[in-house]
């Protein structure tokens, strides 16, 4: 055996050399405790100086921002006041017209000096009121089509008094609103730059002008405050009082007021000085008033010389009563019926929407037949509506589209032989095309009068994305509309001079006479025009005047007002009519309806005033009701449908016997009856019948849980199911069809609010959803009241359960939490004792640290040492004194657990080693550690 040697321990070769294996393994322990030492001791000046460091990085950083803070202090005024600078700079420049653009579009006589100057407060679209190029849908024109807009405004006078009326004035335009929409983002953001760019129409006279200025300045929907606002921003004030003296821009003051006001009247400030540079630049409003014009006095408002029309500003639009386009729509379209015309734009994102694959996963649409017809019905006339189909109505349209056909040629070569071959060829039969009263890209033709149309293209408040794709279908309409009346003028004459013979006044003739022919048109089964045919003409007029003696004669004898007054009286009246015959009527809903809008109870109306037998459940169909001498009525009844197919609804009576016959083929208790419906597809209409299966709910086994009817409930089947049945309604009456799926099948699903809790339907006070929801039919009450009883009973067993479940788990842990410190105090001896023989035994200092770097995960998961206390717990089996080894026997031969009961994953729990730790005594109640 050789001694270390002292230099060699001195130069760090502390490593024993020649020793047997016991001494050797003592002085290695000696030495690595030691080096431990010694690291320690080198990691213990290394954390120092990082700490040094670290404060010395934290003193310099706060140094650092103290300057910064210095620095920022010194620049932010001089930030502020370049950034004021500029402002004002910017302002000035627009003032000076520097960035602007001046271009005459048309040249004449100006206006009188004395015109009052008029600035037109909404920012107009040029899409929207020219309503040009709407041949492209929705987009309509934009920033490329300035020059088509202007040409429009200055082809025909109207087109610019719609837009700027006044002789003298300014309003500003944008091209379109219409977003791009090319899928490219960069395209469509710089393409949207472009149609947002305003241009300044400037009127004076005959002279019109367009201004352009710098694109900087945005202009949303307002070119100007209202009237309080002007005031305000432009308007010098002493104590409360006008005194009258313009502000001079540029001046002192001005800067004052610019500097003062917030950004938004900033904004106001400098659209107000680009028109007051160019009336103190330009002659454009030439001649001016002697005293001049300064749009940033009050004075000149008040003296009249300048006009500020308000007509951005929307709380002092009142609106003029008339109902909106898509209203309008939605109320004709309900009118839709066989023999009447319809138009529409096929276009439109509806329509392409219901493009799809057939069952060859070809191209095909769900409204088109044959399904993958390549053409669409014309945009630019009306069609005939021809028939019914799939819940909706049949227009035909001659086809544009090829398709490939087979043919055979003789070969010339070969007698009786021949060639077969194809080629495209466009079929001669016509397609056909499915439209529905929900369809908003379609408009019946003969419904819509000129009138509405006209009042609709000429609304600047009717400018939404869906009008504007309906715009080539209106001016379509329109024009075959004019078209019509054109032929129709030597008929419409004559029938002009037989009013007048009947003694209507000449003024009012052709409003009488529009009239009367729309509803001589609407009034037959199939709408023609009035041309053509002397004997159709003959009756025609017939027709039209006994018509007009009619409606005179209700009006004259004041019989009209009678009946009114009379029909009235009946509870929940909508309208008051009389028919062909003079025969007048009282219509009010049927009630209780599930669909409402179909079904009247028809009271008459006799000479004397008194009612007549009541007729229930009655239906109008769409020519009766046009030929009707309505009187009076509600706005329920302009939204009728008339042109509802009675196939698909039911009437109170037809839904009670449906709902007796599944009541009473019910196999066990029946509770309820819900009805599905989907307007959209009316053949769809489903009842479900929900019944107790078994038993009765007193006498069932109660169920630990809070939803005791799903299937769900540890394995076992429902208690109560829900089968639908399909109605079936035809000439032989309404009846119940095939077996058909249903949403829930199982009583609940709804937060319906009522006070049986969840139900399966929805109710019809609920706010309606975009989606088909069930509705109740039928109730057994005291049957729904007897199975919320047992639910009652069942979620009290489970709160029950619960605690008991909660305080079982609680007093696992006191037995397992003790487990789990036994466990983590062997694992710890074992660490120690090895570290010991590895540093030797006087290295109980290091110890501490060791222990520290050691893993902390427990080698058995808590859960499941929980989990052997409990199922020994819950079988009364002993815990303390039981090894874990034994309770993990015990838990393994329960493995087919009962309801509720934890158990072993997957097979006998590995106790990795530690089976034989003993359980010991809990500690008391509350002592122990709280999960």
């Amino acid at each position: 055996m050789t001694e270390i040697e002292p230099a060699a321990a001195e130069a760090g070769n502390l490593v024993p050399r020649g020793q047997d294996a016991v001494t050797m393994r003592a002085s290695v322990a000696t030495s690595r405790a030691e080096v431990a030492r010694q690291r320690a001791a080198l990691q213990a000046q290394q954390q120092e100086m990082k700490d040094d460091l670290e404060r010395q990085r934290q003193e310099l950083e706060a140094a650092f921002r103290a300057r910064q803070a210095e620095l920022d202090a010194q620049m932010a005024p001089l930030k502020a006041e370049l950034k004021k600078l500029e402002e004002v700079s910017w302002t000035v420049d627009l003032y000076l017209g520097r960035d602007e653009s001046l271009t005459l579009v048309r040249d004449g006589a100006p206006a009188p000096a004395d015109t009052p100057l008029t600035i037109r407060q909404k920012v107009l679209v040029m899409a929207e009121e020219s309503l040009i190029l709407m041949d492209r849908g929705a987009t309509g024109m934009d920033y490329k089509d300035i020059n088509a807009f202007v040409t429009w405004l200055i082809a025909a006078p109207e087109n610019l008094d719609r837009v700027l009326p006044e002789p003298k004035g300014v309003v500003v335009l944008i091209p379109t609103r219409v977003p791009s929409c090319s899928g490219n983002i960069w395209e469509d953001s710089a393409k949207n730059a472009y149609n947002e760019a305003s241009y300044w129409l400037l009127r004076n006279g005959e002279k019109l002008y367009v201004l352009t200025v710098d694109e900087k300045l945005k202009i949303a929907d307002r070119v100007l405050p209202n009237r309080t606002e002007f005031t305000d921003v432009f308007g010098r004030r002493l104590f409360g009082v006008d005194i009258g003296k313009p502000v001079v821009p540029g001046s002192e003051e001005w800067l004052e007021m610019q500097e003062e006001a917030d950004a938004r009247r900033r904004h106001f400030m400098r659209i107000v000085l680009v028109l007051q540079g160019i009336i103190d630049r330009t002659p454009v409003w030439h001649p001016m008033p002697e005293t001049g014009l300064n749009l940033l006095s009050v004075a000149d408002q008040d003296a009249g010389r300048v006009v500020l029309i308000q007509d951005g500003d929307t709380s002092l639009q009142l609106g003029d009563g008339h109902e909106t386009f898509a209203a309008w729509q939605r109320r004709l379209n309900a009118q839709m019926r066989p023999g009447l015309r319809i138009a529409g734009d096929w276009r439109t994102e509806g329509f392409n929407d219901l493009w799809g694959k057939d069952w060859r996963g070809r191209s095909a649409h769900t409204r088109l037949n044959p399904p993958n017809v390549d053409s669409r019905p014309a945009t630019d006339q009306p069609h005939l509506i021809e028939g019914r189909r799939d819940g909706g109505f049949v227009i035909r349209f001659e086809r544009t589209d090829q398709v490939w056909r087979k043919y055979t040629e003789p070969d010339p070569d070969k007698p009786g032989w021949v060639y077969h071959r194809d080629r495209l060829e466009t079929p001669t039969q016509r397609a056909s095309c499915v439209v529905k009263t929900h369809d908003d890209w379609v408009l019946p033709f003969d419904l819509a009068t000129r009138a509405e149309i006209a009042y609709f293209l000429n609304s600047r408040e009717e400018r939404s994305k869906h009008f504007l794709s309906m715009v080539p279908a209106l001016r379509a309409v329109l024009a075959a509309k004019d078209a019509e009346a054109a032929t129709e003028a030597p008929f419409r004459g004559l029938l002009a001079r037989m009013l007048e013979a009947e003694g209507e006044p000449a003024e009012t003739v052709p409003a009488t006479l529009d009239e009367l022919v729309h509803w001589w048109k609407v009034a037959h089964t199939w709408a023609r025009p009035l041309n053509g045919e002397p004997k159709h003409e003959a009756k025609a007029a017939e027709q039209i005047i006994t018509e007009y003696r009619a409606r005179r004669a209700a009006s004259e004898d004041g019989r009209a007002d009678r009946m009114v007054a009379a029909g009235r009286r009946v509870p929940g009246v909508i309208a008051v009519a009389a028919n062909r015959q003079g025969k007048w009527f009282a219509y009010a809903p049927s009630t209780p309806a599930h669909d409402t809008g179909v079904f009247l109870d028809i009271t008459p109306i006799r000479a004397n005033g008194t009612l007549g037998p009541v007729k229930t459940w009655q239906r109008v169909a769409p020519r009766s009701a046009s030929l009707l001498q309505v009187a009076w009525s509600t706005e329920a009844w302009a939204t009728w449908k008339f042109a509802a197919n009675p196939n698909h609804y039911l009437t109170a009576p037809e839904r009670e016997a449906l709902v007796a016959e599944l009541v009473n083929g019910a196999e066990g208790i029946p509770l309820a009856v819900t009805e599905i419906f989907d307007p959209v597809d009316p053949t769809s209409r489903t009842l479900a019948l929900y019944t107790w299966r078994t038993g009765t709910p007193e006498g069932t086994e109660v169920r630990s849980t809070d939803d005791p009817y799903s299937w769900h409930y540890r394995g076992d089947t429902a208690l109560i199911t829900g089968r639908g049945r399909a109605v079936v309604k035809d000439t032989d009456g309404a009846r119940l069809g095939d077996p058909r799926r249903i949403e829930k099948t199982y009583f609940g699903g709804y937060l319906g609010g009522s006070r049986w809790g969840d139900t399966p339907w929805w109710p019809d006070e609920a706010h309606r959803y975009s989606d088909v929801r069930p509705r109740l039919a039928w109730a057994d009450e005291h049957a729904l009241d007897r199975i919320k009883a047992y639910a009652d009973r069942c979620g009290a067993a489970a709160k029950t359960e619960q605690a008991a479940r909660r305080a079982r788990d609680a007093e696992a842990y006191r037995y397992s939490r003790p487990v789990e410190a036994l466990i983590r105090a062997e694992i710890e001896a074992a660490a120690k004792e090895r570290f010991f023989e590895d540093y030797g035994a006087g290295a109980e200092d290091l110890w501490e640290a060791h222990l520290k770097t050691l893993p902390q995960r427990q080698p058995i998961h808590p859960r499941e040492l929980w989990g052997l206390v409990a199922i020994a717990l819950d079988h009364g089996h002993p815990v303390v004194g039981q090894s874990l080894d034994q309770l993990a026997d015990h838990a393994w031969s329960h493995r087919n657990k009962a309801p509720g009961e934890w158990h072993p994953a997957r097979g006998r729990i590995d106790l990795k080693g530690y089976g034989h730790i003993i359980v010991p005594e809990p500690p008391p109640v509350g002592d122990e550690d709280q999960r």
